[in-house]
Order: C-alpha cells, then sequence, then structure tokens
C-alpha cells in the first residue's frame, strides 16, 4: 500500500513513424486508481527536445515541469496524459525511419497532439476510469498546438473538449519570440544591431530558403543558424501560424496562466491573448498572473543567468496546478464520459 495520491503508468504511441514515450497519471487513494476523475487533462510540450517529464537532456537542463503538474493536477483529482517531443535525448524512436523523416514540420505536432488525446481516451477506457469534461493544456508553443486542437471544424466540432489552458503561450509566431529574446542573451548596447541581424536572417530564409556564411557568423543568427534547413522550414510554417487568432478562435473556456519573470515568453503576451479573446459573446477567458515565476513556474533567485533560470530544477510552483484545478472544476460539466468515446 502507499500513500501517494496518484499512480502513474508509463507507455508510449505511435504516429508519423515515430515511437513516442507517454505517461498517465492517475488520482489514487491508498494505492487504488480513483475511477471517476474530474478531468482528463492531455498536456502538450513545447518547442525544443523535451522528455515526458519535461527535461532537456540534450542541453543537461531538468525542470522537470511536465512531470510536476502531471502530479499535482492528479493529487487534485485529475487524470493526467503527457508525451516526448521527438528528438534528441528524449527517448522517441524513429520505428520507420522514411516516414519520420518527413514528418520534421511544424504541421506534423497537430497530428501527433490528436493522436495523443486519442491514445489519452483509449488508455483511460482500459483503465476503466471515467471524467466529467476534457481540457487540452499547451505549454509555450505547445499552446499554439492548444489552439489547434481545440479549433472548431466542420468534422470534428471541437474534438469534444470542454476547456484549453495557454501555459506561457505566445501570442505571436516563434520567429518574432526570437527576436524578442535577443534582449536576454546579448547586452543591452548589442540589442538593436543583434535585431536587425536577425531580421536579415529572417528576411534571408523566406526569399532564399537559407543562410549565408556571413549571416550565420552574426551572434544573434547563431542560435538560428544552427538548426539547419529542416528547423528553418518548421521555424517559417510556425511564425506563419498567428497565436492570437487561434486563441479568440476558441469556442470554449479559456484559461491563461504566465509567469511575471519569464525570460522565453514575455508577459504581455498573457495580456494580447487575453484581448485577442475580448468580446466574444460566450467564450469566458481567466488569467492567473504569478509575478515571481519564470517559465516553468519557479521564483528565480537573484543572480541566476537566463539560462540556468529556464532549466531551474525544483518543484513547479503549486499555486499554479491551484489555478488549473480551480478552472477546471468550474467549467459546466459534461455528462460523465465513458473514457475512450469521446462523447
Amino acid at each position: 500500500m502507499t500513500d501517494m495520491p496518484y499512480v502513474e503508468r508509463p507507455g508510449t504511441f505511435e504516429e508519423l513513424g515515430y515511437r513516442m514515450p507517454c505517461a498517465l497519471t492517475l488520482p489514487a487513494r491508498n494505492g487504488e486508481v480513483q475511477r471517476d476523475a474530474e478531468s482528463a487533462i492531455l498536456l502538450i510540450p513545447g518547442s525544443l527536445f523535451s522528455d515526458v517529464n519535461g527535461d532537456y537532456p540534450a542541453w543537461n537542463m531538468f525542470p522537470h515541469v511536465y512531470a510536476h503538474l502531471a502530479w499535482q493536477l492528479s493529487a487534485r483529482g485529475h487524470a493526467v496524459y503527457r508525451f516526448a517531443k521527438s528528438g534528441p535525448g528524449t527517448g522517441t524512436v524513429e520505428v520507420n525511419t522514411a516516414l519520420a523523416s518527413a514528418n520534421r514540420t511544424w504541421a506534423s505536432r497537430l497530428v501527433i497532439a490528436r493522436a495523443a488525446l486519442a491514445d489519452m481516451r483509449r488508455w483511460l477506457a482500459d483503465e476503466r476510469v471515467t471524467y466529467a469534461r476534457t481540457v487540452v493544456a499547451g505549454h509555450s508553443e505547445g499552446a499554439v498546438v492548444a489552439t489547434q486542437l481545440g479549433a472548431p471544424s466542420r468534422s470534428n466540432g471541437t474534438n469534444g473538449i470542454d476547456g484549453v489552458v495557454l501555459l506561457s503561450g505566445p501570442s505571436v509566431g516563434i520567429l518574432s519570440i526570437m527576436r524578442e529574446q535577443v534582449g536576454t542573451f546579448i547586452p543591452p548596447d548589442e540589442c538593436e544591431r543583434g535585431r536587425a541581424d536577425l531580421d536579415d536572417a529572417i528576411a534571408a530564409l523566406r526569399r532564399d530558403g537559407t543562410l549565408s556564411e556571413e549571416l550565420k557568423s552574426r551572434p544573434a543568427v547563431r542560435g538560428l543558424a544552427g538548426v539547419g534547413p529542416v528547423g528553418w522550414r518548421y521555424l517559417l510554417d510556425c511564425e506563419d501560424t498567428d497565436p492570437s487568432a487561434g486563441a479568440a478562435a476558441l469556442e470554449m473556456p479559456v484559461l491563461i496562466v504566465q509567469g511575471g519573470r519569464d525570460g522565453s515568453v514575455a508577459p504581455h503576451h498573457a495580456e494580447r491573448l487575453r484581448d485577442a479573446r475580448a468580446g466574444a459573446p460566450g467564450r469566458e477567458t481567466r488569467v492567473a498572473f504569478f509575478p515571481e515565476l519564470q517559465h516553468m513556474y519557479k521564483p528565480i533567485p537573484d543572480g541566476v543567468p537566463p539560462m540556468q533560470a529556464f532549466g531551474l530544477p525544483g518543484e513547479t510552483d503549486p499555486r499554479v496546478t491551484d489555478a488549473i484545478d480551480d478552472w477546471a472544476r468550474s467549467l459546466a460539466p459534461a455528462r460523465r464520459r465513458q473514457a475512450g468515446t469521446g462523447a
């Protein structure tokens, strides 16, 4: 017997030639799974190569953000499904190399998220767990994917999703975010030149699909240069997806969660996402703002440099989980779903 308030099941699912690690965390009492979860929550990872726990082994950074969120939410009665993003160090395996190679794209992120949503529902059915509502929570770049997954369509409606959480979600495309981030990693007196250099590089990618060696050598461009041709195409396609328009189009309640010391997605993006949804009848929007927290929802000790701040270890602040829990419980519950049906 155990007094842990959750039980975790590790697993994998396959899509687009990849086998990706995933985990289902279930509320438990005395070591036994509770069969009546408050919500089924799909947690969509952000950019970079994150494993199932929200760690970045390729960069030797272990914030563990997705594991902490899952454990905390399950302790509050929610079933949470999380998964790795394909890439080095994440545990993802290419089971069909040709298919996987053809799907290192921005569009593939939505396809994989749909597959993860279906796998969550199937797995909950196998566990005989019912739930009152379905929530999709996307972190950072994953927030943009969440808006796409929840977008209304003629064929699928809203995919049976009752609410969307935008965790540190951007209001503009990823290249525009990178342009903002120049000030985080370059001395203040070099920022104007750095942004101009990055603008030159983005224009070259749109025009020529590649970067000259001279452009690659500029300090503010080196990070962009390092992703290579496949990454450039991914970033351009991501940039052309408007996160604010996606958030505005959602026909269900939205929770926006933002840290005030976020060096990756600045606080004003939460305000823009909120404003994008203003005036939409029946589309309730709530903002949970935590002034002292960073991108992974942890306080930053004094004197910690930006890259180290991004990867801080330690538990994610439970106030974030409390905000998600409170908001999810406020959603008008649908009839209790038989897991696996999405209905």
